[in-house]
């Protein structure tokens, strides 16, 4: 079996990539051969693997282009280059399979326009790249090629069937994995070494310790959580570790809200492991999020995990291993959330144990052989 899997944006670094490269080993260690279609970004060769990178052009001045060229050069090469099955990791119109990692765009923009202003949700609409996103992921639903929907939640299979009926056939869930396995070691070393990593840290160990971590505040809800710090016991502490454009303006409104001393702005970081290990709950107050990784993370580090159910990893909390932010609009149901972690049900090892069977190999295999079904059906 030979499988194509585009993703333009392919380098070592991001989740999005990781988890493709995770997805290329599955394909791999079950003789699959694997070709990734992506764009070249002057570092893309460096990944060594057992598999072959077909580099197609793209124009990169803004993401409207880099959008349509990319589809172009796609459509332009599997003209010419046949495949037993086609995986998408975005949105063409050209696969056989599409994992909707990303969710529903026309959902997304709905999602944002409740939160927004009459004015900006007009700028949505007008947009071109939201008008070519939305042009693309239509076309990619419904096109005659398309054999399976790999949904990484139900709140997208939800969402995906709602925008588009005709689809609602082919959508299947697979829920993102985890680390579960490899994070044993780490896991015990927090257990064990907790007040050593704080102390690297400069962190207080007499402190709870929430976790925020995402890129993008406004949407991951930074600012819900912040405002729901007051209304929280004093020994209560946020650590915030992700990149936003508008970090000051986050670290003025603790400033100007008394918290300066009660949260802490790490910025991105390339390893959140220590950040896992120290803190004692994780707080996500999203307005969508189609399957939170570092959610997910949390839950398998054995942290007390809370959301909204805009997130789709929301559908693996258990009764005790997490608790839902009933209302985001509101600041005490959001620390009405939280200060359920501080009388935890479970353990950390426990909670830790909720997400065992999400163990990225099994989940992997889910969609591997799912592609393999679907092609010997030919």
């Amino acid at each position: 079996m030979h499988i194509a899997i585009i993703k333009s944006n392919f380098t070592p670094y991001g989740g999005a990539e990781k988890y493709t490269l995770r997805l290329i080993d599955a394909f791999i260690k079950n003789k699959v051969e694997v070709d990734v279609l992506t764009s070249f970004h002057g570092n893309g060769s460096n990944i060594s693997r057992n598999f072959r990178q077909i580099f197609l052009k793209q124009f990169r001045y803004n993401n409207l282009l880099r959008l349509l060229t990319f589809d172009a050069s796609v459509k332009h090469y599997l003209k010419k280059e046949p495949y037993d099955c086609i995986l998408g990791m975005e949105f063409t119109g050209y696969q056989t399979h599409l994992r909707a990692g990303g969710g529903c765009h026309a959902a997304w923009l709905r999602r944002r326009c409740a939160e927004s202003s009459w004015l900006r949700c007009l700028s949505f609409r007008i947009n071109p790249f939201h008008k070519a996103m939305i042009a693309m992921e239509k076309h990619a639903f419904l096109s005659n090629k398309l054999k399976r929907i790999i949904c990484n939640s139900h709140l997208v299979e939800r969402e995906i069937a709602y925008f588009y009926p005709r689809a609602k056939d082919k959508l299947t869930v697979v829920h993102n994995g985890v680390e579960w396995n490899e994070f044993s070691e780490v896991f015990e070393t927090g257990l064990n070494k907790r007040n050593d990593i704080l102390q690297n840290l400069h962190l207080n160990p007499d402190r709870f310790f929430f976790l925020f971590v995402g890129s993008g505040y406004e949407r991951k809800g930074l600012a819900k959580a912040i405002m729901a710090l007051p209304l929280l016991p004093t020994h209560t502490e946020l650590i915030v570790a992700g990149k936003d454009k508008q970090q000051n303006r986050y670290q003025a409104l603790c400033e100007n809200s008394g918290l300066a001393e009660r949260v802490h702005f790490f910025g991105p970081q390339e390893n959140i492991i220590p950040f896992l290990q120290v803190s004692d709950a994780f707080v996500l107050p999203t307005i969508y999020d189609p399957f939170s990784n570092a959610s997910l993370e949390a839950l398998a580090m054995g942290l007390y995990l809370l959301t909204s159910n805009a997130n789709g990893c929301s559908e693996v909390i258990t009764e005790k291993s997490g608790f839902l932010i009933r209302n985001l609009r509101d600041d005490y149901s959001v620390a009405e959330a939280m200060r359920t972690a501080l009388k935890p049900r479970l353990s950390k090892r426990e909670v830790r144990e909720t997400v065992r069977y999400l163990d990225f190999e099994t989940q992997l295999q889910k969609i591997v052989d799912i592609c393999i079904a679907d092609t010997d059906k030919r």
